[in-house]
C-alpha cells in the first residue's frame, strides 16, 4: 500500500510589478500549481503558513496533476494545509511557518 502523500494544488508564487516610484517590488499571488507552471513561475510557497514547498508531478505523465508539499515536517505539522496537521487529534492550532520563505 503506498503512503498517503501531502498534495497542495494551490500555493503562492513570487511575482513583481511596478512600483509608482520607479523600478518592481515583489509580490505574492496565489495561484493553481498548473498554471503557475504554463505561466513559468519559479518561485513557490505555502499559501496558508508561507513555508517551503517542493513542487512534484510535473513531469506530463497523462493523468498526472502538479501538486506542492511541504519541504518540512514542522510546517506540515502546525499548517491548516498540511496533512500531518489535518491528521492531527491533539487540537493544535495553526502557525506560520518558523522559516517563511521571503
Amino acid at each position: 500500500m503506498a503512503a498517503e502523500r501531502e498534495k497542495m494544488f494551490e500555493c503562492e508564487v513570487r511575482r513583481r510589478r511596478v512600483k509608482a516610484s520607479g523600478g518592481y517590488e515583489p509580490y505574492w499571488k496565489v495561484k493553481n500549481v498548473a498554471v503557475a507552471l504554463v505561466d513559468e513561475d519559479t518561485d513557490f510557497r505555502c499559501k496558508d503558513c508561507s513555508g517551503a514547498v517542493k513542487l512534484l508531478g510535473r513531469n506530463g505523465k497523462a493523468g498526472t496533476v502538479p501538486y506542492v508539499e511541504h519541504k518540512l515536517v514542522a510546517d506540515a505539522e502546525f499548517c491548516p494545509s498540511g496533512l500531518a496537521f489535518k491528521k492531527a487529534t491533539d487540537g493544535r492550532e495553526p502557525r506560520p511557518s518558523a522559516h517563511p520563505v521571503e
